[in-house]
């Protein structure tokens, strides 16, 4: 036996706990008995006289694996499967392109449409032609701003769970909104519409916020965001996404504040959106973004901050990443980006670049050559993410900005630049559980891999 590459080792009190990313497991392990297991390793595995039972949970969760294993090869199986799994369908649907915002750092060039009926109906026929084959079906409703486009989103959830009632699949929806739209009757709506989770965006205190999230036209769009989210927490697990900046960043405390005090602690979870500057997209407004932006390390160390002051204010708790296959829409085979004209993308951020346009709903079956980059990027060809710790939780994180000249660094997870301080974080939070064992047990994907 050999400890895995991918442990990370934290002491605390006398004992040692060790976080696993390819089983996403926490473990408390005696002192001593750690240092018999380090010593052994040293000599090729010899002599390990550990407790059974320590060595058994140590293995399910692939803490220690046998000499042969090849952990890399167990890694890129596990994202080949996940990448190409037939029964799990996901799309991502722009049902307006237009929005009632106007962000300085947006990465979309938007062309105001509204999802019409005759592409409604052929986003409803992608559905019935995979149904046969599937178990889930999850929807994105995306934008812009999906909630100017609500009558084609209420139209089509409909759709889909008629559809989904009727081949015994399970359906489920979620909402980037920008959250001005997000009134009580529209809640009622969406939770009808089987929508669990809604993200919303706030930047800053109101000064901050309406600068970089005006409406159209200028005006501030705070204060009517704040009274929505009251509404919403009600209906919805909520997360408020703070995107920042080196400028922005300084004044997030004074946001954490004010949430507070109006009585969102613990009601709605937050965390932080790293600003980038752009050039994919020429003409998004991302491109020519004048912000000071935070390079990936700067905003790792940023993150840190950032939840041990959401920590304090009551909107977050530590944790840690869990394993993942493919991470993301963009690399996934049976995933896809629908637009709003019914122009199909794989990535978030293609939205509204015609250059990144895959092909159309209206045949979507027949995609142009621009597929084939995004269902040909793999982490495993890469020399840095081979032998980066972090793999296992990030499988080579963003395929966009890999492939962009100006932001290949940006592609990686803040995980790769502060997984000691994460684990230090988790283990401190965490040691009030008595015992020994896992804090946090092996991940179904790692236990589900096996099967396979």
């Amino acid at each position: 036996m050999k400890q895995s590459q991918y442990n990370i080792s934290v002491e605390q009190n006398g004992e040692v706990f060790i976080y696993n990313g390819v089983s996403g497991a926490l473990a408390r392990v005696p002192k001593d008995v750690y240092a018999d297991i380090q010593k052994s390793s040293a000599d090729g595995g010899e002599n390990l006289e550990a407790p059974v039972e320590i060595l058994e949970r140590l293995a399910l969760g692939r803490m220690i694996v046998p000499d042969s294993a090849d952990e890399l090869a167990f890694l890129e199986r596990r994202y080949n499967i996940s990448r190409g799994d037939k029964s799990r369908l996901s799309l991502t649907i722009v049902t307006s392109l237009g929005c009632n915002f106007d962000c300085p750092y947006c990465f979309e060039a938007k062309h105001p449409s509204i999802m019409d009926a005759d592409v409604q109906q052929l986003v409803l026929q992608v559905l019935k032609d995979k149904a046969q084959e599937l178990k889930t079906f999850h929807v994105t409703w995306f934008g812009g701003e999906p909630l100017v486009g609500k009558k084609p989103l209420l139209a089509l959830s409909d759709e889909f769970m008629k559809c989904c009632e009727s081949a015994d699949i399970a359906y489920s929806a979620s909402i980037l909104t920008n959250g001005y739209l997000l009134d009580e009757e529209t809640c009622s709506q969406l939770q009808a519409r089987r929508v669990t989770s809604v993200q919303v965006g706030l930047d800053g205190p109101p000064d901050v916020h309406n600068k970089l999230r005006p409406l159209a036209g200028g005006k501030g769009s705070f204060w009517k965001i704040v009274k929505n989210l009251h509404t919403a927490i009600s209906f919805f697990d909520v997360s408020v996404r703070i995107n920042v900046d080196k400028g922005t960043f300084r004044r997030i405390e004074d946001l954490l504040r004010l949430l507070a005090d109006e009585g969102l602690a613990g009601k709605v979870s937050v965390y932080p959106g790293q600003i980038v500057g752009d050039n994919v997209n020429t003409s998004a407004p991302s491109a020519t973004y004048e912000g000071h932006c935070f390079t990936n390390p700067e905003f790792a160390v940023a993150e840190r901050t950032f939840f041990r002051m959401a920590e304090e204010y009551g909107f977050a708790t530590p944790s840690l990443p869990r394993p993942t296959g493919a991470p993301c829409t963009a690399v996934r085979a049976t995933e896809l980006v629908v637009g709003s004209k019914g122009e199909l993308y794989k990535c978030w951020n293609s939205v509204g670049n015609r250059l990144e346009e895959i092909g159309n709903i209206r045949d979507y079956q027949n995609t142009n050559g621009r597929l084939r980059k995004w269902l040909k990027y793999t982490p495993f060809t890469n020399d840095e993410c081979r032998s980066c710790i972090a793999l296992p939780v990030c499988m080579g994180g963003c395929a966009h900005h890999a492939m962009s000249s100006n932001n290949y660094e940006n592609r990686c997870g803040t995980f790769r630049h502060t997984y000691q301080e994460q684990v230090s974080a988790y283990v401190q939070s965490a040691t009030s559980h008595s015992g020994s064992g896992f804090l946090i047990p092996p991940g179904e994907l790692s236990r589900r891999i096996d099967t396979r």
